[in-house]
């Protein structure tokens, strides 16, 4: 079935995104999935990952890395609400390994407060979602030498 989505990504201080896209890919908490057009209404939790989508216009294959929060599918309209959303051009590469770091480094010390225990996995998995966008977007411009 041919047409497209609108896809807005939202964040308390911003709009990450508004465009329209041919498809999304998303991991929510309890598995992937992918919205097409005509999708039927869903609402699900996601995960903390990587969202992919085409773009419609040059139908172009992009992510962003958000931290969790809701998916919301209506008609023909995607729409991420997240605490936390960058886009894989917004990544600062650099940064996301010094998160990457930290994390690791409050996760290696022994502590029994289980929430901060929690706290240093969230740490990693925001910097890892945020290095994985990053190196998609390595990775696609690799292939398309000629692109910035």
């Amino acid at each position: 079935m041919p047409g497209t989505l609108s896809l807005k990504i939202i964040t308390p201080e911003r709009i990450v995104m508004d465009a329209k896209v041919d498809n999304v890919r998303a991991r929510a908490i309890d598995g992937e999935l992918t919205i097409l057009p005509h999708h039927e209404p869903l609402i699900t939790a996601l995960a903390i990952d990587v969202l992919h989508y085409r773009l419609t216009e040059g139908g172009t294959e992009h992510t962003a890395a958000v931290i969790g929060g809701l998916l919301e599918v209506g008609e023909n309209e995607v729409t991420v609400l997240s605490d936390v959303a960058e886009l894989d051009t917004e990544i600062d590469e650099t940064r996301a390994h010094d998160d990457k770091a930290k994390a690791e480094a409050q996760k290696l010390q022994k502590t029994d407060d289980k929430l901060s225990v929690q706290l240093s996995e969230m740490a990693m998995s925001k910097a890892m979602a945020r290095l994985k966008a990053s190196e998609i977007l390595r990775q696609r411009r690799s292939k398309r030498p000629n692109q910035p």
